[in-house]
């Protein structure tokens, strides 16, 4: 299956919004303090490509951003 970059996805229960750029790379967006913090990932070992993965097929905690949340942390 051909996914359409970019993805957004959150993780369920924590201050963490992602949009993934392609198979091997992400933003993360974390909120500390109520101050956002941006991460631009590179996966580049095989762990990093599978959270990649999870993300992508909603594993774990991983849900789809609403599109209020995606304008907030995103645009």
């Amino acid at each position: 299956m051909q996914n359409t970059f970019p993805i957004y996805r959150k993780l369920e229960g924590f201050n963490r919004f992602y949009k993934i750029e392609s198979a091997d790379l992400f933003i993360e967006i974390s909120i500390r303090n109520g101050i956002p913090h941006s991460e631009t990932i590179q996966a580049i070992q095989f762990p990093e490509k599978l959270r990649i993965q999870d993300m992508i097929a909603f594993n774990f905690n991983y849900v789809e951003m609403s599109e209020e949340e995606i304008a907030n942390y995103f645009n």
